[in-house]
């Protein structure tokens, strides 16, 4: 059985949602500003199929974040990034 809210806690629970958006939008973009004039501490020669799966996330407007598991292999993962609301 679905339980009804009234209209004052779904305009509570809209206004909540659009903050949590709005927070997590801010948490995206937070570091977004500063790329691509961030500061390169490495450069690196990657395969023509890496290569390509970067600029396509680049060109669906994700950001490509790099992580570096415990043996040493570098990790490249695509994110989208907040909106610009």
């Amino acid at each position: 059985m679905t339980k009804t809210i009234s209209q004052r806690e779904a305009r509570a629970l809209k206004r909540r949602v659009a903050e949590l958006e709005a927070d997590e939008d801010r948490r995206r973009n937070a570091w977004a500003d500063i790329y691509p004039g961030g500061v390169n501490i490495a450069t690196l020669t990657i395969p023509d199929n890496t290569r390509s799966a970067v600029h396509t996330a680049r060109l669906l407007r994700h950001a490509v974040v790099v992580t570096l598991n415990n043996n040493g292999t570098l990790c490249l993962h695509a994110l989208p990034l907040g909106s610009r609301k």
